[in-house]
């Protein structure tokens, strides 16, 4: 008996010790008040969120009247309309002290410490159409060009292309993501062998010799936002579904949120274990505590 006793105590502990990491994302604070919110970083020296607001969008959007807000550790808006005379503000990154924008016509670069635009970067050849941006390690900035299906570098502050996608492969992209050897790049849909367009996957490019990988080989969904969660996965939102979901290193999915349509692009803060998402058509930042299952 005492080493049945002993077995069931050991099931129930490995049991409990599964159900503290599975649990479900649970509300930590909900902020109502923005203009189409689609993307939110974290700026760890000024311990504040930027938003980006995309006001009105879609057909007979007022060109314009897109702005950027500043938000506090705790979800209250700082200032709404911190820096403004943005189109569809999209993707956020931060790098070098500054704060990057993919907007309609061009890469926007703000000086935060002033509050205000520093320098606009756009292609040679026309508006880019940018959506989400990212920033690597060495303070190099990528942004997606859907009009051009081309991902821009700005790199010691020269601004070109740098990696043409092959739509048959990477689908159209939404979300980006920079890893320490790698570009991540999140698919909305791909066309399938026979020809109908299946759910997004992750691509991965290597920044050595941009070789062009991806994630597991089953569909993932209409990527927004992508982002690593601190255990060798990741992140992403579907704005179409609303769906939050939990991606192996290999490509598996699970769920972890279902929201409303308009689910964009999140960050994750490891050390916080806080999901923060903007709620596009609801108007909202919606932060979640969550702890990824650990590795093994």
């Amino acid at each position: 008996m005492p080493l049945l006793k002993n077995l069931f105590a050991c099931l129930a502990l490995s049991v409990s010790s599964v159900c503290a990491f599975a649990q479900a994302p649970v509300l930590a604070w909900e902020t109502a008040g923005f203009v189409g919110p689609e993307s939110v970083v974290f700026d760890t020296v000024r311990q504040e969120y930027y938003v980006s607001n995309m006001g009105t969008f879609g057909q007979g959007a007022t060109p314009g009247d897109g702005f950027i807000s500043r938000v506090s550790v705790d979800g209250k808006i700082i200032e709404l309309r911190w820096v403004t005379g943005f189109d569809n503000p999209k993707g956020l990154a931060l790098a070098n002290g500054r704060l990057y924008v993919g907007d309609d016509k061009d890469l926007v670069e703000i000086d935060i410490a002033a509050g205000k635009v520093a320098k606009r970067y756009a292609p040679a050849d026309g508006p880019g159409s940018f959506n989400d941006c990212t920033a690597d390690a060495a303070g190099n900035v990528y942004v997606c060009s859907g009009r051009l299906d081309t991902v821009f570098r700005l790199s010691g502050g020269e601004f070109g292309p740098w990696y043409k996608l092959d739509k048959a492969r990477t689908g159209g992209l939404n979300g980006l993501k920079a890893e320490k050897d790698r570009l991540l790049l999140g698919g909305w849909s791909v066309k399938g062998p026979d020809g109908r367009e299946q759910l997004g996957h992750i691509s991965t490019v290597a920044f050595a010799d941009k070789a062009l990988g991806r994630l597991g080989d089953q569909p993932v969904c209409h990527i927004d936002g992508l982002e690593p969660d601190g255990q060798g996965g990741y992140t992403v939102t579907d704005w179409l579904t609303g769906d939050v979901l939990q991606v192996t290193a290999d490509g598996k999915t699970s769920p972890l949120l279902q929201l409303g349509k308009g689910t964009a692009d999140h960050t994750y803060l490891v050390d916080q274990k806080l999901l923060v998402i903007p709620q596009m058509l609801e108007n909202k930042l919606r932060a979640y505590r969550w702890t990824p299952a650990t590795k093994g």
